[in-house]
């Protein structure tokens, strides 16, 4: 871990362009507070790679040991800081539709979502029975280990929004995941995927650590969406605070 945070939106499946507005960014249509350009904003201007860049060791952690055993005992700590989760709270009151169905993965005691946003469905997946029970956004909750089986349980575009705050960089299967998440998805449906600089070093893929960067860890999340196929205008919203 760093002092310095910085807190990053990855958003695919969308349709329009990003434009400069002055509360920030327009990304795919949806306003985005506090969102800036900086080099992790920027990396999705560069070409994508011809072929699938990443080999089955960048994808190996240091601890390849199962995942559920590390949360066996549930951790109601926050994963963020502060300032942080505070703009991912606000960039998901803009993006969450109001009354929509929503499915957050690698879900914890916390989604990070507004208590005040209303929705008829949120789904919850994550590695620990009672963090999930004590989300208070939840309708429903699965426990899963998408490392195991990175299959989701739901069907085919269920879903107006699937988030993932604070654990893409767990992924060892992130095609898998992310082909997964495109078919729940409704047509024109938003993939955001929400990270920082914080991590459990020896449980992140390796690549994420080589090199430990923001522009770095945004180019490797683009690629998820790139080479998992059906995402359109895949972008990135620097949210980070102020300062930071």
């Amino acid at each position: 871990q760093t002092e310095r945070e910085e807190e990053v939106t990855m958003r695919g499946c969308a349709r329009l362009a990003t434009v400069s507005t002055a509360a920030g960014l327009m990304l795919s249509g949806v306003e985005v507070p506090r969102a800036k350009q900086s080099a992790a904003s920027r990396v999705v201007e560069r070409p994508f790679a011809a072929e699938w860049p990443y080999s089955r060791e960048d994808l190996i952690p240091a601890d390849a040991s199962n995942d559920q055993l590390f949360y066996v005992v549930p951790k109601f700590v926050q994963h963020a800081a502060e300032a942080s989760r505070a703009a991912l709270t606000e960039y998901y009151a803009r993006a969450l539709p109001e009354n929509g169905a929503v499915l957050d993965l690698c879900s914890s005691w916390t989604s990070h979502f507004p208590r005040e946003k209303r929705l008829a469905r949120c789904a919850v997946l994550g590695l620990n029975p009672l963090e999930l029970l004590a989300n208070p956004s939840k309708t429903e909750w699965t426990v899963r280990n998408l490392n195991r089986d990175p299959t989701l349980p739901y069907g085919d575009a269920q879903f107006d929004c699937v988030t993932n705050a604070l654990s893409v960089d767990y992924l060892t299967d992130p095609l898998a995941v992310f082909r997964e998440i495109r078919r729940v998805l409704k047509p024109s449906g938003l993939a955001a995927m929400a990270f920082t600089n914080r991590c459990f070093p020896t449980k992140v893929v390796p690549i994420w650590l080589t090199p430990f960067t923001e522009d770095s860890h945004a180019a490797i999340v683009a690629n998820y969406f790139h080479f998992a196929g059906g995402f359109t205008d895949i972008s990135v919203a620097d949210i980070s605070p102020d300062g930071w």
